[in-house]
């Protein structure tokens, strides 16, 4: 295992790539991260069956007919017959619930065909909650639409920066992998002076700097372990598969197309848009209208013609009537005027009349009003708190964006600094003045500068897509 260390470090410490390792480009691997994700794949089936629910609504809520045969009724024998009561209902609810609805009874005997009795009904509402919660409720079959929507951009966006992550824990592996070749390459050249000192090899001077060779040597073999391993099950969630080899020269496993993205600004988001406050902000809304559709007087009428109506003695008839409701007390009313004679003579006019009352209903709609306005204080006070929050959220992610952008500026100056001390360092190597390790001790600098720009391009990603996570569109 020793020899495999040492040919790793001699590998690290050539001028020259001995292996150069090829990676997939990070745009296609995050391409195929996403596509293999389980939940977004469900979340993209959630929101089909969303759509298909508000298109159900939309039928269900919109235009309405029913055709029916009603009971068909046979009789055998000398006298045969059929008997058949037809009906027709149709209604449109976003036109206060108008209604038509038509029945009738036919019947077919000795092969005459003759219509017993028929009527025709148009009903419509004039005051009442049903033209409302109509709205309400494709309202709320849209929203459900949008909230998959967000739903499903809103896990990619946080499967985007959990990608990334795994990225950023990557480079920082390898600067573990950078730092510990480092502090080994000081631990040879301390241990290369013991053994020129002379000293003797069961002295305790030189089992002391064996030792920390030896300790560094495992560490740096457990930490490459480590970053293979890890390499593999990154690969493997991405779809490939990746082979590592112990020696490879990990510098060559730093990707170097990591996107340069600018750091999106906060400020351009309207807090209306934060989602806490969104959110807060419909349900009120909702909730709001269905409070006002909630009536304590309704009032519907209705008006129609029955053919050989049986409460007028069978004579044709016009009808028309009236249904109303306040606080438990319901009223309904129905005049039928004869347009003809019915089977025992002149028919006169009907006048019928209903009433019902529920003793329970005051008092429930009085409980029922202190609770709305229990609950409406509530939403206000859950608005207020989302505004708070984005306010917070705002000083937060300025204050982050702050210390992202420092760390840039501070690393492209060291990267500068130690990028150009490497080239004299590599310039005095080659002339002979330095030995190889002090080469590679600038060299591993300007790697170490390198990595931690990466880091700080991932961060602005990772800050990014925080940003967008917290707002809707």
């Amino acid at each position: 295992m020793k020899r495999i260390i040492l040919g790793a470090l001699a590998a690290f410490l050539t001028i020259n790539i001995l292996n150069a390792f090829e990676l997939v480009p990070t745009q296609e691997l995050l391409a195929s991260y996403l596509e293999r994700d389980s939940e977004l794949k469900n979340l993209t089936l959630e929101l089909q069956k969303s759509k298909l629910n508000a298109e159900l609504t939309q039928i269900e809520k919109g235009f309405a007919l029913k055709l029916s045969s009603g009971d068909m009724t046979f009789t055998f024998g000398d006298d045969s017959s059929f008997k058949v009561y037809p009906g027709l209902n149709a209604s449109l609810p976003q036109y206060n619930n108008l209604a038509l609805n038509v029945n009738g009874q036919m019947s077919l005997a000795d092969g005459k065909t003759s219509f017993d009795s028929a009527s025709a009904t148009v009903s419509v509402d004039i005051l009442s909650s049903n033209k409302t919660e109509r709205e309400i409720s494709l309202l709320k079959s849209q929203r459900a639409v949008l909230e998959a929507e967000r739903a499903l951009t809103s896990k990619a966006v946080e499967k985007e920066k959990t990608f990334y992550k795994n990225i950023s824990s990557i480079l920082s592996s390898i600067l573990n992998i950078v730092s510990k070749k480092n502090s080994l390459n000081d631990e040879y050249i301390e241990f290369e002076k013991i053994k020129l000192q002379g000293y003797s090899k069961t002295s305790s001077s030189y089992i002391k700097e064996e030792m920390k060779v030896l300790t560094q040597e495992h560490e740096l073999e457990a930490a490459i372990h480590s970053l293979i391993t890890d390499y593999k099950f990154f690969y493997f969630d991405c779809g490939y598969e990746i082979e590592i080899p112990q020696d490879t020269d990990f510098t060559q496993l730093i990707p170097d197309d990591i996107p340069l993205v600018e750091a999106v600004d906060i400020n351009n988001y309207k807090a209306e848009n934060y989602k806490q406050i969104e959110s807060n902000l419909w349900k009120q809304k909702i909730n709001q209208m269905s409070r006002d559709a909630a009536k304590d007087f309704t009032l519907s009428a209705n008006g129609g013609y029955t053919y050989k109506n049986a409460a007028t003695a069978n004579a044709n008839t016009v009808n028309a009537g009236l249904a109303a409701a306040y606080q438990g007390i319901g009223l309904d009313a129905g005049v039928h005027v004869p347009v003809g004679s019915g089977s025992g003579g002149t028919a006169a006019p009907s006048l019928s009349l209903g009433m019902t009352y529920t003793p329970n209903t005051f008092k429930k709609n009085k409980i029922n009003r202190e609770l709305t306005e229990i609950s409406i204080e509530q939403e206000e006070m859950e608005v207020e708190s989302a505004y708070t929050d984005y306010e917070e959220t705002l000083r937060q992610m300025k204050i982050q964006l702050e210390d992202i952008k420092w760390a840039e500026e501070t690393n492209n100056k060291n990267y500068k600094m130690y990028a150009d001390v490497e080239k004299e360092m590599l310039d005095y190597y080659k002339r002979g003045f330095i030995s190889e390790r002090d080469y590679v001790s600038a060299s591993i600098n300007t790697i170490q500068s390198k990595v931690k720009g990466l880091i700080n391009l991932i961060d602005l990603i990772v800050y990014n897509d925080d940003v967008k996570a917290k707002f809707v569109e």
